[in-house]
């Protein structure tokens, strides 16, 4: 894995691939109508039966799955993404999200929670 930094961010992240950013309480996901598309052609299913099945009422949030995870987080000795190549762009600039650093009760959480965040000196 890759350690990956962005500027204005107080910390570096290499993915330990622990699964607990996909079960941030309160957390969603929205996707757009191309990532919609993208992984209901992944899971070789229409786009109608992919709504019906993942999608909330609104038809832009991903439904959460048991413990309000998200739904195709897999378990095992490393937690997996069941649609890794096509997930949402949201899942793919974690930890590097704009509220994080206007929420410090949120960065405080992912820092918290996620193993593969390390904090960094201002200087580095």
């Amino acid at each position: 894995m890759t350690v990956a930094r962005e500027p204005g961010f107080p910390y570096e992240f290499e993915c330990k691939r622990s699964g607990n950013c996909c079960a941030i309480p309160g957390g969603f996901v929205r996707v757009t109508d191309a990532e919609r598309c993208a992984i209901a052609a992944h899971l070789n299913l229409s786009e109608i039966a992919f709504a019906s099945r993942y999608l909330q009422p609104d038809g832009v949030h991903l439904k959460e799955g048991f413990g309000n995870r998200c739904t195709f987080l897999q378990d095992g000795a490393h937690a997996g993404c069941g649609i890794y190549p096509v997930r949402p762009h949201k899942c793919r600039e974690w930890p590097f999200w704009p509220e994080i650093l206007t929420d410090d009760r949120l960065q405080q959480l992912v820092q918290r929670t996620c193993p593969g965040i390390r904090a960094i000196d201002e200087g580095s």
